[in-house]
């Protein structure tokens, strides 16, 4: 299994699959509150993340 990357997923990496996946969620159901309220919370984790890790490389 050489070349496999076994390294845990960095915290911006998560926060990056959990929003697409609450975004391909409302596309089959974009009427769905619950989800669309996630999806927001998500996007606005995701947006602290970068906005960290842009402050740290410059």
């Amino acid at each position: 299994m050489s070349g496999e990357n076994t390294a845990a997923p960095t915290a911006l990496e998560t926060a990056q699959q959990r929003t697409a996946d609450l975004f391909v969620q409302l596309c089959g159901d974009p009427d769905n509150a619950a989800t669309a309220a996630a999806a927001d919370e998500a996007l606005h984790r995701l947006d602290e993340l970068l906005a960290a890790a842009a402050g740290r490389s410059a």
